[in-house]
């Protein structure tokens, strides 16, 4: 069997098998044959269908065995039932790919029925795209595999540089359609369908192995090997090839059924966006990111910062340009005296030489002036991006600003981009000479900012984060917690936190009333007291604890108190016990947890405690393990991090032990591959210097 990223033979194949072909190459199943004959692919077609002798121009074949050769790959649009034994006589025949695009597996709970391709696909050595899927189109060497109403009666493009896998068809080819339309240069689309064997990932590695790729775009609706996920990531970057996604069926379902604080925060939504935060990818929200994105990188150049010009000859859409970069975080700098009387020369005098340029519409006047305006900016080494924001400019005029920008793109290392506010039936002919030179374009000022924060984003930050490139390096380290319960309360999460060097409050678990009072005056009054049982988690709303006890009094009515609350609150509770426990002074308290979500392992959580994580869910979000000084990156991401950091009167509090309390149970959560959560809140953050102690820890263990 190929391995999986050796992928040539299918998306370049040397012949092809159309399974199911109609002699109406208008139809569905006649597309793949008719786009196969329009696209002018040189390889071998072989239509299989009984009911005719030719098809198209090409000799038709009743079945796969009598076919004259093994193809490369077979196109298979048969229906549903009759898909196994197509396959049986696939491998039979040697043949190493099957495209299926029937419907009727798992998309429609035919979960046994897909089972069965992948066993005899896997039997015979032969590797599947789909089933349900539409195919791929490999512009790169006109090879069209599909077929979507996307390449009907179609310009057929060049290759860009931009490869989008979908695993979706449907919307994958409408994207295409639509990013093509305003200006993106596809090189492969490729749509996975049920990924019953070759999925997102395998397709991916294959199509960032072209060096002309400048950009991967995928859509996602679900995927469980994260591993893989971030390997891809990585490769990627280790090409300079951003990676965006749209991940679509973020639900936040699994959320009701946690059984800790923690759990409810880091449902499947915040995890993947926790994700492409840390490892840079690029996050998509629908068709216009597609189509933006898709644009600027899919340009030659990058760019080291986000400083913007904007020059426009409508001072109210520099306004708006410019308001729209300053809420996405650019920065919009006031030029240098020289760079402003020298722009000053070229455009009117009721313009503006500041940043945003406005040259008035006169400038469409003067063609020269505009080219040295431009010059000017791109040669003043004061920004990193240039957008060209141009008005209502029509006719000759509008053709010529169209020709200056044409032939300045390019001109250096700086990225341009053009937003255009111009109808199609006004502008149409000055955005195909703008698209046909691959200079980004946009007739949406938010697009347009929102691309260029993207590109910013990556090129500032994600491009040189040298450690996303390595391969993780995982703790090592024996389980402690098959010595534990498999239900454990307070005081069991507490010892297991102990061995991890968490600091933990002093506590002692007692029988007995008399043990209480005989504990408190050991640790030292004021403590407080909590009653001890698995079947009762969340103690405080049961009311089985007691703070600031003072006195053996008050330890005898909280004792009783706590106790009958315990039977009230769960009569058939297991009770293991009484904790008497120091009493934290001072400090700040925060929250710190783990949740192993299904596809990416461990997730590590911090944040401030009390109503800024249940109310505000001010947390910060990482997948484990984390060093200490990620674990300190991410206390700075929280918006209430001034209060740790020293605000007005209020001095520095230890973050630093806060950042070992972090990174210590991240390590916790990848030694102990039974853990499923940890809540370890309150974490008391005491003033610089004094340390970080666990007042409380909730320990749940995956289900056997």
């Amino acid at each position: 069997m190929e391995k999986k990223n050796d992928l040539q033979r299918m998306f370049a194949p040397r012949s092809v098998a159309v399974i199911g072909a109609s002699g109406n190459l208008e139809s569905v199943s006649g597309r793949s044959l008719g786009y196969l004959k329009t696209f002018g692919y040189s390889g071998k077609v072989y239509p299989v269908n009984p009911k005719y002798e030719e098809i198209g121009g090409y000799a038709c074949y009743p079945d796969v065995t009598s076919l004259p050769e093994a193809p490369d790959v077979a196109l298979i649009m048969v229906r549903a039932a009759l898909v196994p034994n197509i396959l049986r006589e696939c491998v039979a025949k040697g043949i190493p790919y099957a495209i299926i695009y029937s419907s009727g597996f798992a998309e429609s709970e035919q979960e046994d029925s897909q089972e069965e391709l992948l066993a005899i696909a896997r039997e015979g050595g032969m590797r599947i795209l789909g089933p349900n899927c539409q195919g791929l189109l490999n512009l790169v060497d006109r090879i069209p595999l599909t077929f979507t109403g996307a390449l009907h009666q179609a310009e057929i493009p060049s290759p860009g540089h931009v490869a989008f896998i979908s695993q979706s068809g449907a919307f994958g080819f409408s994207s295409y359609t639509l990013g093509r339309e305003n200006g993106v240069g596809f090189r492969y689309i490729v749509t996975t369908g049920n990924q019953s064997d070759l999925d997102v990932v395998d397709c991916a590695h294959y199509v960032i192995s072209d060096p002309e790729v400048r950009l991967l775009m995928i859509y996602l609706e679900g995927y469980n090997d994260g591993e893989r996920f971030l390997e891809l990531v990585r490769q990627a970057r280790l090409r300079d090839i951003p990676v965006a996604v749209l991940k679509a069926g973020r639900s936040p379902s699994a959320q009701a059924a946690a059984q800790s604080h923690t759990a409810a925060l880091t449902g499947d939504e915040a995890v993947w966006n926790a994700i492409f935060k840390q490892y840079c990818v690029l996050p998509m929200e629908d068709v216009d990111d597609i189509t933006g994105y898709g644009q600027i990188f899919g340009a030659r150049e990058r760019t080291g910062g986000n400083r913007v010009a904007i020059l426009t000859t409508s001072g109210g859409a520099g306004i708006v340009l410019a308001d729209s970069l300053h809420d996405l975080g650019m920065e919009i700098p006031a030029f240098s005296e020289t760079t402003r009387q020298a722009i000053a020369r070229h455009i009117p005098d009721f313009g503006s030489p500041r940043n945003p340029v406005d040259m008035t519409v006169q400038i469409s006047n003067d063609p020269g002036g505009f080219e040295k305006v431009l010059d000017t900016v791109l040669d003043s080494g004061e920004v990193d991006l240039v957008i060209n924001a141009v008005s209502m400019i029509v006719g000759d005029s509008g053709k010529t600003m169209a020709e200056v920008i044409r032939s300045r793109y390019g001109r250096n290392d700086i990225p341009q981009a053009v937003t255009w506010l111009m109808d199609q039936e006004h502008g149409g002919e000055f955005f195909g000479m703008l698209r046909q030179r691959g200079i980004p374009f946009y007739q949406s000022l938010r697009r347009c900012a929102k691309a260029v924060k993207a590109l910013a984003s990556w090129s500032a930050h994600c491009a040189c984060e040298k450690g996303l490139c390595e391969a993780p390096h995982h703790p090592e380290g024996s389980p402690e917690l098959p010595a534990f319960p498999q239900e454990m309360t307070e005081y069991d999460a507490k010892r297991l936190l102990g061995l991890y060097d968490i600091p933990v409050t002093r506590e002692i678990l007692c029988q007995s009333m008399e043990e209480t009072f005989d504990a408190a005056e050991e640790i030292g009054y004021p403590v407080a007291l909590k009653v001890m049982s698995p079947d009762i988690l969340h103690k405080t709303e049961a009311g089985c604890i007691a703070l600031n006890i003072t006195s053996l009094d008050e330890m005898r009515g909280a004792y009783k108190k706590v106790r009958e609350n315990a039977k009230s609150s769960n009569p058939e509770a297991r009770i293991q016990g009484f904790l008497v426990q120091q009493m934290v002074r001072g400090g700040l308290e925060c929250i710190v947890g783990v949740k192993r979500d299904t596809t990416f392992g461990p997730m590590v959580a911090v944040g401030l405690g009390g109503i800024y994580v249940e109310v505000l869910r001010d947390i910060a979000l990482r997948r484990g393990p984390v060093s200490e000084e990620e674990a300190l990156e991410m206390i700075r991401q929280i918006k209430g991090a001034p209060f740790l950091f020293g605000v007005r009167k209020q001095g520095p509090l230890d973050v630093e032990a806060l950042a070992k309390v972090v990174s210590a149970a991240s390590r916790l959560a990848w030694i102990e591959e039974d853990l499923q959560e940890l809540d370890i809140n309150p974490v008391f953050v005491l003033p610089r210097g004094e340390g970080a102690i666990a007042g409380d820890a909730l320990v749940i263990r995956r289900k056997k």
